[in-house]
């Protein structure tokens, strides 16, 4: 009996030692399961205590990698990540889009956990760019209805500013195509239109758009943001429907490749046809480049022959670690296209090429008309009379009575002698303008004998309503 008790505590103890190694096992695959190289479904995230680099945000950021995030479960055709690797809490559509995000969220496996991360080291993958929105439709004049529906301040139109990114030391193929087998680790990174309408980002701010526009795959960034997911809407996005948004802060990671960036405040313009408008653009060094850099820009085909932009300076110089502006405008014809358009700031210095896109919107201005004479000076004899024609144009649509008045001043020390300076008059003295339409009426300048020869100006008013023109004639009374 007493070898069978030795024997059974034997065996118990064996098993308690085994169960006790099976838990401490398994608390430690779930404490370092956020750092190993593949994610673990159904992991409980300790949240992150980095501080938020963007003053709106409140949450903590959790430190984790791009493959960290997207978890190891990818689609056997596409190797797109798939939802069910992802650990992190996962922001659902309406909260992806909102100002004030929650920092922690379910993801599809059940587990609440941290939404708020912070990721290093990641560029663009390879030959894509950051899309400013306007190319993928994300724009709009309102916010979304999680945010009160209200209209952008000042009527304004914002667009989403994205790009997909990938850490090069995991991942270096290309997210958009079939023909790389590897899986694909990579998150699309989505500055939301509601943040820069209310401020959050934008010009200026942790989550400029400008400069984020400006990235090329060159360039490595460090960045905060929410995770959220996509069910694969199209070919390209599939690959990879990790993205966070919203994106609340980046910033360019310490690196030694000589390049640029440039920005432009204000980032989006708006001005009337036939006016202008101005931008300061600036141009930074990163990665210690130094040298010359020459600024041009263009805009769509639609208003190209009628649209001029011009920098001053054109050209400026950096240094190492040093910025320099221009101040670029844009001016418009009275025939230039109303609409919304690109317009891209190109900054060229040998082989680097950086361009920046912004929006540009023209409107019609409110309806008016010119007022113009022909000609503009004439000679008149003592006593005798001289014609010229006023013409009148509507613009943009206007349609009005136009009432046409005259003031006489002399020029010269012989004219401001005349008893009797000379009299302008009007035939008609009221012309009717419809939409673009073009009208005329004669004035009719008359001297008397008891004017005094000399210069005298002739000052044409015409009013309707609010809107006033002025031309002016000079007139010559001569003796002859």
């Amino acid at each position: 009996m007493v070898e069978t008790l030795e024997t059974a505590t034997q065996i118990n103890q064996k098993r308690t030692k085994a169960l006790l190694l099976t838990i401490l096992s398994t608390t430690v695959v779930v404490s370092i399961g956020l750092f190993a190289p593949h994610s673990v479904s159904g992991t409980t995230i300790t949240p992150g205590d980095l501080q938020s680099w963007n003053p709106n945000v409140s949450c903590h950021a959790t430190l984790a990698t791009v493959h960290q995030v997207i978890g190891n479960h990818f689609n056997s055709s596409t190797q797109g990540a798939l939802e069910s690797g992802g650990p992190f809490g996962v922001l659902n559509g309406t909260d992806e889009s909102s100002l004030h995000p929650p920092c922690v969220a379910p993801n599809v496996n059940g587990t609440i956990n941290p939404t708020f991360v912070e990721i290093h080291g990641i560029s663009l993958t390879g030959n894509s760019i950051v899309e400013d929105g306007a190319v993928g439709g994300k724009c709009g004049a309102r916010y979304t209805p999680t945010n009160g529906g209200g209209p952008y301040p000042g009527g304004q139109i914002f667009c989403n500013a994205y790009g997909v990114f990938q850490d090069t030391t995991e991942y270096t193929g290309n997210c958009e195509t079939l023909q790389d087998p590897n899986p694909k680790i990579c998150i699309r990174l989505e500055i939301d239109r509601d943040w820069m309408a209310a401020g959050y980002c934008g010009a200026g701010t942790v989550c400029n758009n400008s400069t984020f526009d400006s990235l090329n795959p060159t360039q490595k960034i460090d960045v905060q943001g929410f995770v959220a997911w996509h069910p694969p809407s199209s070919s390209g996005h599939g690959y990879s429907s990790w993205e966070l948004h919203p994106l609340s802060a980046w910033r360019i990671s310490n690196g030694s490749t000589p390049d640029l960036s440039i920005t432009a405040s204000p980032s989006s313009l708006s001005l009337q046809q036939g006016s202008s408008t101005t931008s300061l653009v600036t141009v930074q060094s990163t990665g210690g480049f130094s040298g010359t850099v020459t600024l041009a820009a263009s805009t769509s085909p639609a208003i190209a022959n009628t649209t001029t932009i011009s920098f001053n300076p054109s050209m400026v110089s950096l240094t190492q670690g040093s910025s320099a502006t221009s101040t670029m405008t844009v001016q418009t014809s009275p025939s230039t296209p109303t609409g919304s358009y690109n317009l891209n700031i190109k900054a060229t210095s040998g082989s680097i090429v950086r361009i920046l896109t912004i929006h540009l919107v023209v409107t019609t201005p409110p309806p008016d008309f010119t007022l113009s004479a022909n000609p503009t000076s004439m000679t008149v004899p003592i006593g005798s009379s001289g014609m010229t024609t006023i013409t009148l144009h509507s613009l943009y649509n206007f349609v009005g009575t136009v009432n046409l008045a005259a003031s006489v001043a002399p020029v010269d020390s012989t004219s401001s002698l005349s008893l009797i300076d000379p009299t302008a008059s009007f035939s008609p003295a009221s012309v009717a303008l419809i939409a673009n339409g073009t009208s005329t009426s004669t004035m009719t300048v008359s001297s008397s004998l008891l004017t005094t020869p000399g210069t005298y100006t002739i000052t044409i008013t015409a009013n309707s309503g609010t809107i006033s023109h002025s031309a002016t004639v000079t007139v010559t009374i001569s003796l002859l």
